[in-house]
């Protein structure tokens, strides 16, 4: 039987390997940025593996969460008749095709409503139902509770430390293409922030 210990042992192992033919195709040029991008692909993955796997049955997925706290959000703060699947599309930085899928599980399952944007009768706009708000009362402290003890062994210190860091990899990563992403958040329109 495997333990804990076996298996970081084995990955260190696996690094170490992968970091010695790295450095032999690159002729010994630093390969931290690709150590990076791998960490950083890894730890995603695994924060979907964790959350699916804790999930119960029936609760929402990552991005459908994200969703809901987003419209709670925007409500709390006074936007009283909702955001438009654009604004959803780059908050959660998937297409809008994606938007739709996860919008029309919401809809179905009673969290969310459209209606017509009051303003401009070709577009809907979001909001979060009653039944959206009781869900996110119950299941949406317990969700980010897990998120949060996840980086547990972390001291505060160490978590401002990452997210700046990460927030630095960030601007790095978009200063350095030449080509529209589609987390834009300085194209944001003000509605996106209500």
């Amino acid at each position: 039987m495997n333990c804990q210990h076996e298996n970081e042992d084995h990955y260190e192992k696996m690094r170490e390997h992968l970091a010695k033919h790295l450095e032999t195709m690159t002729n010994g040029a630093d390969i931290k940025g690709i150590e990076l991008s791998g960490l950083i692909r890894m730890l995603a993955n695994y924060y979907a593996a964790i959350v699916a796997h804790k999930m119960e049955p029936g609760e929402l997925s990552g991005p459908r969460m994200g969703i809901l706290i987003r419209l709670l959000v925007a409500e709390k703060s006074g936007n009283k008749d909702g955001i438009n699947p654009t604004a959803l599309s780059r908050f959660q930085n998937v297409k809008k095709n994606t938007i739709s899928s996860l919008l029309r599980g919401l809809e179905e399952s009673g969290y969310i409503e459209r209606n017509l944007d009051p303003n401009d009768k070709r577009v809907f706009l979001i909001r979060i139902t009653e039944a959206g708000r009781k869900m996110m009362e119950t299941v949406g402290p317990q969700r980010l509770k897990m998120m949060n003890d996840l980086a547990s062994d972390l001291s505060d210190d160490e978590k401002k430390q990452l997210i700046f860091l990460l927030e630095k990899l960030r601007t790095s990563m978009r200063s350095h293409v030449d080509f529209p992403l589609r987390e834009e958040p300085d194209k944001f329109e003000e509605s996106d922030l209500d």
